[in-house]
């Protein structure tokens, strides 16, 4: 029978005690997203109807229900633990075989039917680890249903991970909150983002597009994806290919924003089979890091009501951990995010949303955790295109400068694209150029937006605020507060200005390759305050790495003036305050930067903003051979652009809106280049442009 969901919410009638703090769409269990315009639906559009696949299955007279698989890891032994769940009738055999990562077979056995839970020792085990602490090794237990004259019955097959995931919120020395994972024993300091849709228009799953999303989060080197709990489910893929790729994946439930009508008795029964079916179908999989309860429940009702909430708690406090406990007792389960401290968004406790263009957050230069964080900014010219007439894209007389406070100085049909409050939540494009045009304005929004996520990202690894640490020097090592970064977010349902990374026709926007780098497992970071310029090294790799860090003051136009140097070890999860500057000193603001070389790693550092500084003309060189784009230019060029024309649709470039060093080459690789001939226009604030011809048969590296 087919009911309009339409009519149902019209013919709620809520509790008195609830008052209308309760939206009447969240009766129903539907994407919070398809109720309003935040992911970019304009005008308002609800869909309905199946978006998946529907799928009869005919059993035979015994079948196989689920199979559950738990790794237990101790100290002298690895092990599986097996519940098979069957229907129909007894008498038939189990048979099963746990397979090693290489294939072979490592353990067997067959047993009676009734028997449906047993212990498998593995031998010589092989664990898994999150991308780039080890390798992601999959055992697969094959479980047949067999009748006894030796017929198939039925058959499920389950990858696993040998692995142990735990989530640490208070420090065990002295009880302060923190908000850590560890694998394996070992502490996993987050780089990610959270996933919304892959697709807004309907949510139907599209399996290429979810590729193309985890190969970028894959070479902006994150290793932790969060579901969004506004969005829907990812199919079964998704889950298999994080499990391969070594991303954990921070689920949540798919609530959002504001409490929810659990005290009514029917909702709650709906609710709890749907978190037995999410828990039940993801359980096996070795990415899943933690459960959370969903997005913004109990921030929302702070923000709105300023008191704690007084409806709907027992979802998050009752229900939710002990479906988890019950059905999977294997990972720690989160309340909400954010959640943790004295109010829900707190940023000393729990996880922290970066919601600093609206508030002021106190103490917030270094939270535990943070799950939510950027600014806005527009996708590149080449999409903006797409889904912008002209006469939208830049009106003919459009001024953008601000003239009344507050007031939005991106033309009008920007505005109606993005969600409601978008303007609010720009980064400081004040210390950039002035936009004549709406690629300048792209890239100012796009610019502030990618260096306030590089600095913050720097900071957080740094592990504590800047000036908290004084002094410098091998031994000069921080105690890390922070436990990960989640920006806010990867990828777009629809073509929209906001906080993304990755626009909608899935093309990395500005801030995407200002998080790449900030996101190197190996990082060397400037931190800048009034009285002190130090140099930092962090390591987050599964392995020590020692080296000489050299420190040089370069005028733009290549002259180096003064250099220091020390040498180090930096161990695993290490962030050391290495180089003071002060030796170096006066560095000049307007023409001058620092250079900061370790283990192969180079950065650079401006001291001021962009609008200041004083740039002399610098020449770009350029040629391609095979799959690199090799770069030079005879003094400092401020962000070169790689650009090219519609026809190479689908290209890549690793790395982009790079400063250039005089004198140094830089060498990026073209990723997905297409079969044609073509060209690159490269480009920087303060160089002519130069093309580089790319021809279709030229060899691929």
């Amino acid at each position: 029978m087919i009911r309009s969901a339409t009519r149902f919410v019209e013919s709620v009638v809520q509790p008195d005690d609830f008052g209308d703090h309760v939206r009447p769409t969240w009766y129903l269990r539907k994407g919070g997203g398809d109720f309003g315009s935040y992911l970019g639906a304009r005008p308002r559009l609800v869909k309905a109807g199946v978006y998946r696949e529907v799928i009869l299955s005919l059993t035979d007279i015994t079948w196989i229900d689920d199979v559950r698989v738990r790794p237990e890891l101790e100290a002298d032994r690895t092990a599986l633990s097996v519940d098979v769940e069957c229907g129909g009738r007894d008498g038939a055999l189990l048979r099963w075989q746990l397979l090693d990562p290489d294939g072979v077979v490592v353990a067997d056995g067959e047993r009676d039917c009734s028997s449906r839970s047993w212990t498998v020792t593995v031998p010589d085990p092989r664990l898994w680890w999150p991308r780039g602490h080890g390798e992601q090794a999959l055992y697969r237990l094959i479980t047949e249903l067999v009748a006894t004259d030796g017929q198939e019955l039925d058959r499920q097959e389950v990858e696993v991970g040998l692995r142990e995931v735990t989530l640490v919120t208070t420090e065990p020395d002295d009880k302060t909150p923190c908000f850590r994972l560890v694998v394996n024993g070992r502490p996993i300091v987050v780089r990610g983002a959270n996933w919304a849709q892959v697709e807004g228009i309907t949510n139907v799953w599209q399996h290429e597009r979810a590729i193309r999303l985890l190969d970028l989060a894959e070479q902006a080197e994150m290793n932790l994806l969060r579901v969004w709990g506004g969005g829907v489910i990812p199919e079964p893929d998704f889950y298999s290919e994080c499990d391969r790729r070594g991303f954990l994946v921070w689920q949540d439930f798919m609530f959002e924003y504001g409490m929810y009508p659990t005290d009514l008795p029917h909702f709650e029964a709906v609710v709890e089979r749907e978190l037995i079916d999410v828990v039940r179908r993801l359980r096996n999989h070795a990415c899943i890091a933690l459960w959370c309860g969903g997005n913004e429940s109990h921030m929302g009702w702070d923000f709105q009501y300023h008191t704690p909430p007084a409806i709907g708690t027992a979802l998050f406090d009752v229900l939710m951990p002990r479906v988890c406990a019950e059905h999977d007792g294997t990972r720690a389960f989160h309340p909400n995010s954010p959640y943790g401290g004295p109010v829900a968004n707190w940023p000393l406790a729990g996880d922290w949303h970066d919601y600093t263009t609206l508030t002021y957050a106190h103490r917030s230069a270094v939270p535990t955790f943070i799950s939510e964080m950027g600014r806005v900014s527009a996708p590149n010219l080449r999409s903006m295109r797409r889904f912008l007439q002209p006469q939208d894209l830049w009106p003919d007389d459009h001024d953008p400068t601000i003239q009344c406070p507050g007031e939005p100085s991106w033309p009008p049909m920007w505005g109606y694209r993005a969600p409601d409050g978008a303007w609010q939540k720009i980064g400081p494009i004040e210390q950039y150029l002035e936009p004549r045009d709406a690629d300048g304005f792209i890239r100012a929004l796009g610019t502030a937006h990618g260096e306030y996520l590089q600095a913050s990202v720097e900071r957080h690894r740094r592990g504590v605020a800047d000036g908290e640490l004084r002094g410098a020097g091998p031994e000069r090592k921080a105690r890390r507060r922070n436990g990960g970064d989640l920006v806010w977010r990867l990828n777009d349902p629809w073509p929209i200005p906001y906080w993304s990374v990755v626009d909608s026709y899935l093309e990395p926007k500005i801030p995407y390759f200002y998080l790449r780098r900030a996101y190197a497992p190996l990082l060397i970071s400037f931190e800048q305050t009034v009285d002190e310029l130090a140099v930092w090294i962090t390591n987050d790799t599964a392995e020590s790495i020692a080296g000489e860090l050299v420190v040089r003051r370069v005028r733009f136009d290549g002259s180096i003036v003064g250099e220091l140097r020390e040498t180090a070890t930096v161990a695993p999860a290490e962030s050391i305050r290495l180089v003071e500057t002060a030796a170096l000193l006066p560095i000049g603001l307007r023409n001058e930067l620092l250079v900061a070389e370790f283990a192969g790693r180079t950065t650079n550092h401006l001291l001021i903003g962009e609008r200041y500084l004083e740039l002399p003309p610098a020449g770009l060189r350029a040629h391609v051979e095979g799959d690199m784009l090799h770069l030079t230019a005879d003094a400092f060029a401020r962000q070169v652009i790689i650009d090219w024309p519609d026809e190479l649709d689908g290209l890549r470039v690793e790395d982009n809106y790079v400063d250039l060093l005089p004198g140094c080459e830089h060498r990026i690789r073209l990723v997905d280049r297409p079969h044609l001939d073509s060209y690159l226009t490269i480009r920087a604030l303060n160089a002519q442009a130069v093309t580089v011809p790319v021809p279709a048969d030229l060899p691929r590296t």
